[in-house]
């Protein structure tokens, strides 16, 4: 049969383990799954940072490296590819977690995306995705058109609860 696509984003470290057993499991449950390589610009490919404070620091690097467009460049592309996708319907959703989850929501504002789920959206609250640690995500939320469900932990060191509190008065001013 024809199945919807969906974008599983990874966080800092790039394909690991968890990551590729994340995506099995959405592929055994119907998905067209593809798990791009976050940081292709700058690493070889198949490169899986370790989870060791070396990788988190390498990870950080590279994520305040890449430029913002380049991320949304290679969103475009990877639903692109999924709705194209001889195994797809057409249909795309995305997913991410930690870093994923901010490029999950991100890739939410293409018009083709019909439904996002974010884990632990990293950086969301602070707007400092990217190059020059400075991005729009929440002044677009407006351009978010499919469903979009977030994630949180209560504990999170990443996102406080100042930050999960500041990105839901985002999501309710914008309607959504």
């Amino acid at each position: 049969g024809r199945h919807p696509g969906l974008v599983l984003w990874s966080e800092i470290f790039q394909i690991t383990a968890p990551i590729s057993r994340t995506a099995a499991f959405l592929a055994g449950h119907g998905f067209v799954v593809a798990v791009p390589e976050v940081y292709h610009e700058f690493l070889p490919a198949g490169t899986v940072l370790a989870y060791d404070p070396a990788g988190a620091d390498r990870g950080n690097e590279l994520k305040y490296a890449k430029e913002l467009a380049a991320y949304d460049e290679d969103a475009r592309v990877v639903i692109g590819f999924l709705q194209s996708h001889p195994a797809g319907n057409g249909r795309a959703g995305a997913m991410g977690m930690c870093l994923g989850g901010h490029l999950a929501f991100r890739t939410a504002m293409l018009p083709a995306v019909a439904a996002t789920a974010c884990f632990y959206a990293t950086d969301l609250h602070q707007g400092s995705l990217g190059r020059g640690k400075s991005d729009d995500s929440l002044a677009r939320i407006p351009e978010i058109k499919g469903e979009l469900m977030m994630f949180w932990g209560r504990q999170d060191p990443h996102v406080p609860g100042e930050g999960r509190a500041k990105i839901h008065a985002a999501l309710t001013a914008a309607g959504t």
